[in-house]
């Protein structure tokens, strides 16, 4: 990693009250504010995090259960995005298609979020792996810092499946949905591209079992606890 990269992501906050102190309900209201401001400025950014804090948390069961007995698990998760409060509302809700300096400032969220991340003792830890790495690819050609293969924490190579298993499912203002099977293939076709392979595997039983229009109606009951 580069000087500038150790910085912003591995700092550890200094001073603070230890999360082990504190009850878990005073975390989850505090993750749930901060995921409740995400949705003000972006409600497509809200009902996304429910839905695939749902389906990451299934699938970290198979693959890695030792991380879901953490609670940073569910943070990161829930506030993947959480770096989008610091883009402008002209790029964040544009509703065509972004410029190239847009779209550079638009991947610049993960640094914003790995900021915030650093600064709060209950997301530094999984969470902020989450937060800082979820849009690195497996072959190394994702941004922002261009990590590959087990470079990538596996909590942030987890969710970026279900991420991009989620966006392909649900409309979006500029595109129609895709059907679960068709979302499944590409992903497939990623392995090894863009996703863990072992990830995916792992994860093509586990969406079939979960039709898109379900995960809408997951997403109204989510919670972090």
């Amino acid at each position: 990693m580069s000087e500038k990269r150790t910085s912003v992501v591995r700092r550890r906050p200094r001073g603070g009250v230890p999360t082990d102190t504190v009850p878990t309900e005073v975390l989850d209201s505090m993750v749930m504010v901060l995921a409740a401001a995400l949705e003000m400025r972006d409600d497509e950014t809200g009902e996304h995090a429910k839905r695939v804090t749902l389906l990451g948390l299934e699938l970290a069961q198979v693959v890695a259960p030792q991380l879901v007995d953490d609670p940073e698990l569910r943070y990161g998760f829930l506030l993947h995005d959480i770096g989008k409060i610091g883009i402008p509302d002209r790029v964040l809700l544009k509703p065509g298609a972004l410029t190239p300096s847009e779209v550079a400032q638009m991947e610049t969220h993960p640094i914003l979020g790995a900021q915030l991340a650093v600064a709060s003792p209950f997301l530094s830890g999984v969470a902020r792996d989450v937060i800082a790495f979820h849009h690195e690819r497996w072959d190394g050609t994702g941004y922002p810092w261009g990590l590959r293969e087990e470079e990538i924490p596996l909590a942030a190579r987890i969710f970026a499946v279900v991420d991009s298993f989620d966006a392909m499912t649900t409309d979006r203002p500029y595109r129609q949905a895709v059907a679960t099977e068709t979302a499944l293939a590409e992903i497939q076709l990623q392995a090894r591209r863009q996703f863990d392979a072992d990830i995916v595997d792992a994860f093509v039983p586990i969406a079939r079992t979960v039709a898109a229009p379900d995960l809408l109606g997951y997403g109204q009951h989510v919670s972090v606890g």
